[in-house]
């Protein structure tokens, strides 16, 4: 006969055995009320409300992806192509020179000038802003040297007074390579202004897909002496970084020593471009993001019938000694039940879609005769899926549902046994 000593152990397991048993219990009774629980309109509502939670939660990402997309695209064919720094001085301290370039953030230190002018052509002008940079400078604007599509950036060396254009400039212009270029810029003589006719020669022209093909020439800084580029706008030093969204570190960083120079980062004059794309996004997905809102109400719809459908079964469990906490996670895990397969349907579907977006333009294109690209700068509609975009959907989604079905739970767990079973 087995001793207190010898039964003890089991005695320590015994609770741990109901608990997983309960939790089963529970687990299961959920799922069950999931699939086959209720009367039919309750059951409606409850797979209606997952698959408008399915849905918003897809729309969230394809939207989320895109914006994304136009967003990046946005800022490798700008920023890519213009300085990211400049300062209104070129000849810089050799400390303050050797300091910069050896920032991990910074790629290149050099003279630059930028000034606007206008292209003159029989009956036409057109307002441009022209960028002279030292030859090897040039060779590291890589998207410029991707996106030339006739021409050579070496034949800004080999050409003097060789210029580069944007296709779309050039087409409006009625240029082609080695067509001479005439470009009229201000000059300033004490107080007064004077017009200046510089003659270039069109070697390549380029094609990035944003505002810079409309309206930039790009050209050989030593074509002309600095004191003369000085006289036609804006003679300083250049700072390009691998990474454009570094710039406010790298300013922090290097305040001390370009502190009494005038900067102007990208920002001044792209900022307000790209700000307006940051809130746009977040307007669409606060805007979007209701469609999840009203999926939550449906959950609060379906959940709330079924505890009227099922108060006496609840009274019953209730009766057989299951307590408030146990109702509690029986309804609490019905709902949750809905939020993840909602909540990850929505996401797969998304992310199907969103990698897929082109196809689905092509098709509705052949449809309806009308790209819904046309006119725009791009071919193709750029997609960038982010996970924390992701996990930022899947974690709103997941949390407003599990609040919408947290009331009709509550309410479950403190119904009164003995009205329903009377």
């Amino acid at each position: 006969m087995a001793g207190p000593e010898d039964q003890h152990p089991q005695d320590e397991q015994a609770p741990a055995r109901l608990g997983s048993d309960v939790l089963r219990t529970v687990v299961a009774m959920a799922w069950r009320l999931v699939m086959q629980g209720s009367n039919g309109f309750a059951r409606f509502v409850t797979w209606v409300s997952l698959i408008g939670l399915a849905l918003g939660v897809m729309v969230l990402v394809v939207v989320t992806s895109v914006m994304n997309g136009f967003d990046h695209e946005l800022r490798q064919r700008i920023l890519t192509s213009l300085p990211h720094i400049t300062v209104q001085e070129t000849d810089l301290p050799p400390a303050t020179h050797l300091r910069l370039s050896n920032h991990p953030d910074v790629k290149s230190v050099g003279p630059y000038f930028q000034g606007l002018g206008a292209i003159t052509t029989p009956g036409q002008v057109r307002p441009i802003s022209l960028l002279a940079l030292p030859l090897e400078d040039l060779r590291e604007l890589d998207q410029i040297q991707r996106g030339m599509l006739r021409g050579d950036v070496a034949q800004l060396d080999a050409v003097r007074g060789g210029v580069l254009m944007g296709a779309p400039l050039a087409r409006y212009l009625g240029l082609a390579l080695g067509d001479d270029v005439l470009l009229s810029m201000t000059v300033a003589e004490g107080q007064t202004l004077r017009l200046r006719t510089l003659p270039f020669v069109l070697v390549g022209v380029f094609e990035l897909g944003a505002d810079p093909d409309y309206s930039l020439m790009i050209a050989n800084l030593e074509y002309r002496e600095r004191s003369e580029w000085d006289l036609l706008g804006r003679l300083g030093t250049r700072i390009q970084l691998h990474d454009a969204m570094a710039v406010n570190r790298v300013v922090l960083d290097t305040a001390d020593a370009l502190a009494g120079f005038k900067l102007n980062t990208w920002q001044d004059s792209y900022g307000e471009l790209f700000q307006a794309v940051k809130l746009e996004k977040s307007m669409m997905f606060v805007l979007l993001f209701l469609v999840v809102a009203i999926a939550a109400f449906n959950i609060i719809a379906g959940q709330s019938m079924m505890v009227n459908d099922k108060g006496s079964d609840i009274a019953i469990l209730r009766t057989m000694g299951a307590g408030e906490r146990f109702i509690l996670l029986l309804f609490l895990l019905q709902g949750a039940y809905i939020s993840v397969i909602g909540t990850s349907l929505g996401l797969a579907l998304g992310i199907l879609l969103a990698s897929n977006v082109n196809t689905i333009i092509d098709v509705l294109a052949l449809i309806s005769g009308r790209h819904l690209l046309e006119g725009s700068y791009f071919v193709l509609v750029p997609v960038r899926i982010l996970l924390s975009d992701l996990l930022l959907v899947a974690g709103l989604s997941t949390v407003l549902s599990l609040g919408a079905a947290w009331l009709p739970a509550r309410r479950a767990s403190r119904l009164e046994p003995a009205q329903y079973l009377h």
